[in-house]
């Protein structure tokens, strides 16, 4: 059986850079978490760390292990507040995460369903690599975000299931009035500086734009909010999702004519572990979610056509 709270001990020591340092965190005497850290690595023989007036480092197999000694200290945490509140009579918290561009088109909505249905939730918004981690990591349950198009391996490289929604059409975005509002941008896009999301680094970006005469982006950020007042308030044009000015005409923002950028290599989708069930409440908000990533898609098609 694993020992939790030596495994606790190995994770405080990797985190703190050394001995004394783990110690008085936990608190600990010194030598008593030497010796729960040398019985840990007597078990699985390995030798986790390397000691020396550096500290406490540690070694190639140590990081691996640190890593999967985390994820079984989060699961289990996570399985002991499903406990808690079973037995208490409570409903579980469904805990997951949503990338920067599903949060920014899905949030306002899903936030008001969620209180009318009344469940306990805690929700991340990170990159997607940032989601997968906490993913493998039991931090989270589920996530919402971008799933490589026309791939069938990515699931089974991460060990994880997936429902794909194909859509995620990107397009140029700018404010009402903005000189690219209406069309001609071949000259004239050049002078306008770029923004984006950090997503773009996870694509082939120069690909991705080489249809389109645009330089940067200049600056990338995940809070969309921020983004729309940036180009409201400026001549910036923002690569975004096609769906913005149909689900969030809050933001002021229009396509620009003729910019859509096709060929996207992504879907939207839904990703949980794999061979782990979901709880009801977690399937109940999944359910909601697919219903507004629907709408989504049906909104980046007809701004597509439109500005077909």
């Amino acid at each position: 059986m694993i020992d939790l709270d030596r495994l606790s001990h190995v994770v405080a020591v990797a985190r703190e850079g050394s001995y004394s340092a783990a110690a008085a965190a936990i608190p600990l005497s010194q030598s008593a978490l030497t010796r729960s850290v040398q019985a840990v690595e007597r078990d699985f023989e390995i030798q986790i760390f390397e000691r020396g007036r550096f500290g406490a480092r540690l070694t190639e197999k140590g990081v691996e292990f640190v890593r999967m000694a985390e994820a079984v200290l989060s699961r289990n945490a996570a399985d002991a507040e499903a406990l808690k509140l079973l037995g208490g009579g409570g409903d579980r918290q469904v805990r997951f995460g949503m990338g920067s561009v599903a949060a920014a088109l899905f949030l306002p909505r899903l936030l008001p369903a969620l209180q009318t249905l009344g469940f306990r939730y805690r929700i991340t918004v990170e990159s997607d690599s940032e989601l997968r981690r906490l993913l493998r990591g039991g931090q989270i349950e589920f996530f919402t975000g971008g799933i490589p198009a026309g791939s069938d391996h990515f699931a089974a490289a991460h060990e994880f299931d997936t429902s794909k929604v194909p859509g995620g059409a990107l397009g140029l975005l700018v404010r009402e009035g903005h000189p690219l509002a209406t069309g001609h941008v071949n000259e004239s896009l050049p002078q306008f500086p770029v923004a984006a999301g950090t997503f773009l680094r996870d694509l082939d970006a120069e690909h991705l734009l080489s249809g389109l005469p645009v330089y940067g982006p200049v600056i990338e950020m995940d809070n969309y909010d921020l983004l729309a007042r940036l180009a409201l308030a400026t001549d910036f044009v923002l690569i975004s999702s096609m769906a913005f000015p149909t689900i969030r005409p809050d933001l002021g923002l229009v396509a620009v004519p003729g910019c859509e950028i096709r060929n996207l290599p992504l879907d939207w989708g839904l990703i949980w572990p794999a061979n782990q069930q979901m709880s009801d409440t977690a399937r109940r908000i999944v359910d909601t979610i697919y219903a507004l990533m629907a709408e989504v898609v049906s909104a980046e098609r007809s701004q597509s056509t439109s500005e077909g």
